[in-house]
């Protein structure tokens, strides 16, 4: 019951966030290109991601460097069974999970060193 009131506030404060950003953002921080609409919503973000643990933030990163691609995605940190917090990004156009292992900021621990 605990997660399921977690995953209800991480999904609507993003919500209220990502989407009013996305609702002003229509082109890049250069004024070049526009900026693709994320078709994933942070529920089918949650959802995508759930089975790896529990959920203890969720960010849209819409500037363009989320992920494969070049589009949005939602930046997710899992909480593991083991008591170890993991990275995943979520693609925001496809809804394609991915542990980011580029950041190994955790320790043997779990402990965060950042």
């Amino acid at each position: 019951m605990k997660r399921n009131l977690i995953i209800a506030t991480v999904a609507a404060a993003a919500l209220l966030t990502g989407g009013t950003a996305a609702a002003f953002a229509t082109t890049s921080e250069d004024g070049d290109a526009p900026v693709k609409a994320h078709k994933v919503t942070a529920q089918q973000a949650l959802d995508a991601v759930a089975p790896h643990g529990t959920v203890l933030s969720l960010d849209l990163d819409d500037d363009g460097d989320g992920g494969a691609g070049s589009g949005p995605a939602w930046d997710v940190e899992l909480l593991t069974k083991d008591g170890k917090t993991q990275d995943w990004t979520v693609d925001a156009q496809t809804a394609k999970a991915k542990q980011d292992t580029s950041d190994a900021s955790d320790d043997s621990n779990g402990r965060d060193d950042d």
